[in-house]
């Protein structure tokens, strides 16, 4: 099934559209829906769709060829070089549209290297129509492809990261959900529309976790392992760090400490690399000036689909393995909701900034002081909480929000209070004060708004 993706769609079709040479490079994590966009956008259009496998460069070569004679009625010509063969299809694409999707491209050069060297001499002195599109799953090989040392660095005429769909989007995939079950499953998927996909409407959220990262046949039971052993080396060492992370050790200090590390110097690397394939993230208050300098910076697990995995999963693999799913259960009971208010928080901020205009949006802690939301518009500020409870917000969670501002030590143009479940009746709002639901039926709703 193919959902949403109308901005990205359309990017893609400007550039197959397009008279010139066009040299497109798209990537995104594994299962974001890459290839399912690229085969909608060349559709009903000429050209070859070539998928990378990890198999010997001659095996590719042959099977590459196959598809030219096929596309051209060439009845079982071969070459003997990737560059007579990529050459060929550049020079009959001189006086038509044809495209050339090279998907998975790390696996191509994985087995020829030499293939982005290719690339660059046929791009700079080829006269063709060509719309050469390359495709990697993989971001750390996507990192060196752009890189400046990189023979292909400066010739792309146009080039894509593919992000997973936004909370509300992934509304498509599971319509039959309230918007409180939703934010539960987009919690543990992120948005990969794959895994969103594999959830089944008709079942709990606890049966679904179940089917999918906890039965012996689980779809998703072993997935991390799986896209780390696909990007890095020394999994074990990631493998602690991911835990302890999504245990809330934070701090290089207290990571190092927890997985045996003297030096906290040490899993830098280790930490830039999980930065790099989006699996971590850096995160600063959103009042810090100097976000490089800093040494308030935490680390947390970014991707949603990781955080519920190292949390719940990771930990009780010697229990799944004798088909004991009473400790995750246990685990998931006493702390999925929890586990879900983070994410309630982070999409909010991301409604947030949507809905008003932000410049900048975030979070800010400070020794025991924590506030969900500030976010700045031009010279003004707003704060607020987050309550993903079953129940309403009273006036005294409204005053604990003021007592926040003035430890803060910046005036808010605006306080925002957004809630699971609704607010008490008799709550006495002041003027500058936004109202936030999530809705079960309806999804964000602004119930007041007094600015």
């Amino acid at each position: 099934m193919f959902y949403n993706r109308v901005e990205e769609l359309n990017t893609l079709k400007k550039y197959l559209n397009s008279n010139n040479l066009e040299f497109f490079i798209l990537y995104g994590r594994r299962r974001v829906g890459k290839t399912a966009l690229l085969k909608k956008a060349v559709c009903g259009k000429k050209g070859i769709f070539f998928v990378g496998r990890q198999v010997t460069g001659s095996t590719l070569l042959d099977a590459f060829s196959n598809e030219v004679a096929r596309l051209f009625n060439l009845h079982g010509a071969t070459f003997k070089s990737w560059e007579d063969a990529l050459r060929f299809v550049f020079q009959k694409a001189k006086d038509e549209n044809i495209y050339l999707v090279l998907d998975e491209f790390q696996y191509l050069v994985e087995a020829s290297p030499e293939l982005p060297s290719i690339i660059q001499m046929l791009v700079d002195h080829e006269k063709s129509k060509i719309k050469l599109i390359l495709c990697s799953s993989s971001m750390s090989f996507m990192e060196k492809l752009l890189a400046y040392k990189s023979p292909v660095f400066g010739r792309k005429t146009g080039y894509m990261k593919l992000n997973p769909v936004n909370f509300e989007d992934s509304h498509e995939f599971l319509a039959d959900y309230d918007f409180h079950n939703l934010i539960k499953a987009y919690a543990i998927t992120g948005g990969i529309p794959q895994y969103l996909n594999l959830f089944d409407t008709k079942k709990s959220i606890s049966q679904n976790i179940i089917d999918l990262f906890l039965s012996s046949s689980a779809p998703l039971k072993e997935e991390p392992l799986f896209i780390l052993s696909q990007e890095l080396r020394e999994p074990k060492i990631y493998q602690s760090i991911l835990e302890a992370l999504a245990f809330g050790y934070n701090r290089p200090g207290d990571i190092a400490s927890k997985i045996g590390f003297s030096d906290s110097r040490k899993i830098q690397p280790y930490l830039r690399n999980l930065i790099t394939l989006n699996i971590v993230q850096r995160e600063i208050p959103v009042t810090v000036k100097n976000p490089i300098r800093t040494r308030k910076g935490i680390y947390v697990i970014s991707d949603p689909l990781f955080r519920f995995w190292y949390r719940f999963v990771f930990p009780y693999l010697q229990y799944l393995e004798f088909g004991q799913i009473e400790p995750v259960m246990e685990q998931l009971e006493k702390n999925f909701e929890q586990f879900v208010s983070f994410q309630f928080e982070k999409s909010t901020r991301i409604f947030l900034a949507s809905t008003l205009g932000f410049d900048r949006v975030g979070r800010f802690w400070e020794d025991d002081l924590e506030i969900d939301i500030i976010g700045k518009k031009r010279d003004q500020w707003f704060i607020g909480e987050c309550k993903w409870r079953n129940r309403n917000i009273t006036q005294s969670d409204l005053n604990a929000l003021y007592k926040k501002e003035k430890a803060l030590g910046v005036k808010p143009s605006c306080y925002i209070l957004v809630s699971k479940t609704g607010f008490k009746s008799n709550l006495e709002i002041p003027q500058n004060t936004m109202l936030v639901k999530l809705d079960r039926d309806k999804g964000w709703i602004i119930e007041k708004k007094r600015i």
